[in-house]
């Protein structure tokens, strides 16, 4: 038999390697896909979680000569790299380099192999001829370094087999997360077009009904604004249905960057949105249509040629409180919408109800 790290410990090191980023990748792909270009923050956890397990391989490891060993530390480190970007490939270095023996030949023989990783963007081309050009270009780096050794403490079917073990655990891990990855965005990509308006980009009306719902459910108070944007049946007669979905669209993409993270948008039909607080302050929500209303007044849409359409909304707000019907609560601001239609557009009005809790 070879004189190695017997090959349980071998396996041990390939199922560790694996699950955890696995497991990391599915954690960071909660609410969305994971990948090179998603927030810093997620791109540095997969770095961490990756130098961590490089940590934990390197107490197996196939000692070649004093400086130089083998263990499966590249692993993670290439995987970090070719799904998480140069962020977590230099995080994941990163801590492999200030957690153990920094200034090692074998860490800069790391670094050798890194660095032209970062400079060829892997991540940009993460196809199968890539991925094993790389790996099988640093087995043919790490032969040829070791021809330079003369000290060499195991034989060379050691150091065969071993590169050969590397290999397959790097391509398994590597086409497990593949298969991970393909899955996680085709179920974003069905979550999305069952909750998602196509034409806005924003909460579609099922997304709304079951918001809203749970809203009820956990007895949790809101605001309600409701949007109708002025004169949009004269639009659609005299400028056509192209411009009124650019209206449309243009309005969804106002309120995507204008309302607060913890609160909630979507087109609750045809030309009408509707917006959900998480405060139910009178003050703060009247505030928020206001402000909506004054983005929405400065937008243009443009027509054909150079000229452009302005755009108004007359928005209607109340309040839900638990104990209410969240029907009665939707109705109150509807009327309110329509007292500010009576009332010449491009206003906000507030319910009955709200107005006298504005005013106590």
């Amino acid at each position: 038999m070879l004189s190695i790290t017997p090959l349980m410990t071998l396996y041990g090191d390939v199922c560790v390697t694996y699950g955890t980023l696995s497991l990391s990748y599915f954690a960071l792909s909660k609410n969305t896909p994971f990948s090179y270009h998603c927030e810093v923050w997620k791109r540095i956890a997969f770095g961490l979680i990756a130098g961590f397990a490089v940590l934990f391989l390197n107490y197996d490891r196939l000692t070649l000569t004093d400086d130089i060993f083998f263990s499966f530390e590249m692993i993670p480190m290439i995987l970090a790299t070719f799904y998480g970007g140069w962020i977590s490939g230099i995080t994941c270095y990163a801590v492999n380099f200030f957690l153990s023996d920094p200034f090692t030949l074998n860490n800069f023989f790391i670094a050798t192999i890194m660095i032209p990783l970062f400079m060829g963007r892997v991540w940009l081309h993460k196809t199968n001829r890539v991925f094993y050009s790389t790996i099988i270009t640093i087995a043919i780096y790490r032969m040829l370094l070791l021809l330079s050794q003369s000290d060499l403490q195991v034989s060379w079917w050691a150091i065969i087999f071993y590169q050969l073990v590397t290999i397959i655990c790097v391509a398994i891990c590597f086409h497990a997360l593949n298969f991970k990855e393909r899955h996680i965005h085709a179920y974003f990509s069905m979550r999305k077009r069952a909750t998602i308006d196509s034409l806005t980009q924003i909460n579609n009306r099922a997304s709304i009904d079951y918001k809203l719902a749970i809203l009820h459910a956990n007895h949790r108070a809101c605001g309600l604004l409701i949007l109708d944007i002025d004169n949009f049946k004269k639009v659609n007669d005299t400028y056509g249905h192209l411009i009124g979905d650019r209206l449309l669209t243009a309005i969804g993409g106002i309120l995507n960057e204008n309302i607060r993270g913890e609160d909630f948008a979507g087109r609750y039909g045809g030309e009408e949105f509707l917006v959900v607080t998480a405060s139910d302050n009178a003050s703060t929500i009247l505030a928020m249509a206001e402000r909506l209303r004054s983005v929405v007044a400065e937008t243009r849409v443009l027509l054909e040629g150079s000229a452009t359409l302005a755009v108004t909304v007359s928005i209607g707000v109340s309040i839900y409180s638990p104990g209410m019907e969240m029907k009665k609560a939707l109705a109150a601001a509807d009327e309110a919408l329509y007292r500010a239609k009576r009332q010449g557009k491009n206003r906000v009005i507030s319910s009955k109800g709200m107005e006298k809790q504005h005013v106590d």
